[in-house]
């Protein structure tokens, strides 16, 4: 495979799977968008090897695979398919090898790990799922590692961890069905809310009190995180700029629905999308 058919191949995964993600990265000049085509579909891979049906044993192997091939991507010795892109992209925007290998980490954690027990524990999981792909994805934004200040990368990591935090409310029901939960146990037994309430989704004060408390958070670390846009060349920040607003949409779509997140999955409509990539060229 040449590298223009792995780049095709990179935006046939992301166009495919990446849904909200998909719609801010088309915002971008073609280059950029190619080298971020890239690292989803890298990232992409780690996830689905992690949530595949089979043997936790099998899962880690495929997973120190990956690990691999990251490893021969970054030396240029990229093996075949994603990793060719990849390979380019990691030598033409300085992106770190060590935020993917992150992601893989990440991922790894959830093979055993089902229930985190304070804030700072998610965090940890939230920096490698999350805040990893944002810091792999910085350098292609700006237009290379070395235009970026350090302050860029603490925003980054902050917005990352505000968009996993809007995940997690707006998918506690669906974790919960495979025995995931994710919202800290100190912030169960703070609002006396119980596993058993999430599972029946049947809302409650205690239960809507701990949603807005977690979805408040999330919004919190997303005002703070989106400020890494005016570290960004013009024709980068609207990506910065979109992907913040459809989670802070998502957020204020839980508020306005008492925060029931049970009955139906809160998503944007494809024209409120199109709405915001236009709206979003405002800040080129």
């Amino acid at each position: 495979m040449d590298l223009r058919a792995s780049y095709r191949l990179c935006q046939d995964i992301t166009k495919r799977e990446a849904r909200n993600f998909y719609y801010a990265f088309i915002t971008l000049p073609r280059d950029k968008r190619r080298a971020i085509y890239a690292v989803y579909a890298f990232c992409r891979e780690a996830d689905d090897i992690a949530d595949a049906n089979g043997p936790i044993k099998e899962k880690r192997s495929r997973l120190e695979g990956l690990r691999g091939r990251l490893e021969r991507a970054s030396l240029k010795d990229p093996q075949d398919g994603i990793d060719i892109a990849l390979s380019d992209a990691i030598e033409r925007y300085g992106i770190d090898p060590q935020d993917l290998a992150h992601v893989i980490d990440g991922v790894e954690m959830d093979l055993s790990i089902s229930r985190y027990e304070t804030f700072e524990d998610l965090r940890a999981y939230c920096y490698r799922v999350a805040s990893a792909v944002g810091l792999s994805v910085l350098p292609i934004l700006a237009g290379g590692a070395g235009l970026l200040p350090d302050e860029a990368r603490v925003l980054g990591e902050r917005l990352g961890l505000g968009m996993q935090l809007a995940n997690i409310v707006r998918d506690v029901g669906e974790d919960i069905a495979i025995d995931r939960v994710y919202i800290p146990q100190e912030d169960l037994r703070r609002f006396q809310v119980t596993e058993d309430m999430l599972r029946e989704g049947r809302m409650n004060d205690r239960l809507r009190g701990l949603l807005a408390f977690e979805s408040e958070r999330a919004l919190r670390y997303m005002r703070e995180g989106r400020k890494v846009a005016e570290f960004l060349p013009r024709n980068a920040r609207g990506c910065i700029v979109l992907l913040a607003e459809i989670y802070t949409r998502i957020m204020k779509m839980a508020k306005d629905r008492d925060y029931d997140v049970f009955s139906e999955r809160l998503s944007l409509p494809t024209s409120e999308k199109l709405l915001l990539i236009m709206r979003s060229w405002a800040v080129r």
